[in-house]
Formats: C-alpha cells, structure tokens, sequence
C-alpha cells in the first residue's frame, strides 16, 4: 500500500505539523493576551492604534498576511524562513482574534467581583488570576477551542511558502508517484490527510469540552445551592466557595 510504503515520509510531515501547530497556539495566545490588554488599556492613545490594528489584521485574508510577512517584510530589514514566517503570520492572526474572545470573557465577570477581590486583599495579578479569570473562563473557553483548531487547519498554509509540513509532504507524494508510475493517488493520499486532521481538530475538540466542564463545576454548585436555599445570585456562591 502507498501510505505504508511511504509513511516515514508521512511520518515527518505529521511531525511537522504537530510542532508548527504547537508554534502558532503558543503564538497566537500569546499576541491574544498582549492585544487583549491594549484593548483594555484605559488611555486612548494606546487602544485606539491595537484597535485598528486588531481589526486589520481581522478582515485581512489569512493568505495575504502569510504572503505579506515571506516576501514584504524581508523589505523592512526582517526576514524569516518559510516556517517562521508561517507561524508568525499565523500567530498574529490568531492573537487578532483571540484578542477580543479573552476581552470579552473578561468583561462578562461583574464588577462586584473586581471589588470582592479588592476588598479581600487580591490586588492587581493576584486577583485577576486567582478571582476574574477563572470566572471568565467559561466563557473565554467554548470559542477560544474553535480558534485553536482554527490555527492548527491553519498550519497547513505552511505548504504554500514550501514548509514540508503534512500537507506538502502529501502534495510531493502525490507528484513524484504520478510521474514515476502514472496514475493519480490524490483521492488515497488526500483523504488519509483529511482522516488526520478530523483527529487533531477532534482531539482539541474533545480537551476542550474537558476543560468547559471543569470550569463550569462551581456555577453548576452554585446553582445547586441558589436552588436549595433560595439564594438570589450565582455571583455569591462563587465567591465564598
């Protein structure tokens, strides 16, 4: 069989992916983060220019901006190879996007809380670790999962600049097994692709849906005992849990 003749080959373009893929979640949270607090910075001058930023980089084709960072930033003095220059590109996008999942998430926790924090000595990172983002997360979480397998589909752009990640590795079979025996394995090759990143999109998926739940406990503990007791509020019983 084709694949099993050429599945070290596979094989390293898997590998490829997994670690280009890896690059861009690390990325694209990261720039996520930083954009998110230049949205949230109180002063003007700093978030209106990450605002238009974040929303360049938004309704520009992911294409482009891959396009963009291999052959105009090498212009400016910054050049890149063709691995970097995809996971940049695709780690900027990512944190575009994720910027307002996380600004979001943060603004759906109730100032009461910020001032329950203050009250009980958690100031500054403490409380935004230890009180505000954990409230968040249930609703940072559900679409923050999307992005990322948004950003691991992503990686097979690589193949355009020549990355040899999984998808060109299968483009090279594809060819050179054309030429030296004739006849196209594109249907077998391309659907073996296609069953590997179901699995990493599902894997994501299913870690994802992991963490929901894990975040979800103390609501669904706090609704329990809203309901018993006939407490008004879920914001109470989060807090002194």
């Amino acid at each position: 069989m084709l694949l099993l003749e050429f599945q070290s080959f596979l094989l390293d373009g898997l590998l490829n992916t997994l670690f280009l893929s890896s690059v861009m979640i690390a990325g694209g949270t990261f720039f996520a983060v930083i954009f998110a607090a230049g949205l949230s910075a109180p002063s003007g001058w700093l978030r209106r220019p990450v605002y238009a930023l974040v929303e360049c980089l938004r309704d520009i084709p992911l294409m482009v901006t891959v396009l963009m960072v291999y052959f105009v930033l090498p212009h400016a003095g910054l050049s890149f190879n063709p691995f970097w220059s995809s996971a940049l590109s695709v780690s900027v996008w990512g944190g575009a996007n994720g910027a307002h999942i996380i600004r979001a998430g943060l603004l759906s926790v109730p100032s009461g809380q910020r001032e329950a924090a203050l009250s009980s000595g958690l100031r500054g990172w403490k409380g935004l670790f230890l009180v505000i983002i954990p409230q968040a997360m249930p609703v940072i979480l559900p679409p923050y999962v999307s992005l990322v397998t948004s950003l691991t589909q992503a990686s097979s752009l690589g193949a355009v600049l020549g990355v040899n990640e999984l998808l060109r590795s299968a483009q090279i079979l594809i060819e050179q097994t054309t030429i030296a025996r004739g006849g196209s394995p594109a249907y077998l090759v391309y659907g073996a692709i296609l069953v590997v990143y179901f699995a990493l999109c599902w894997t994501i998926s299913a870690f994802g849906a992991k963490l929901e739940r894990h975040f979800a406990k103390p609501y669904q503990r706090a609704n329990g005992k809203t309901q018993l007791e006939g407490r008004p509020t879920v914001a109470l019983q989060i807090t002194t849990t």
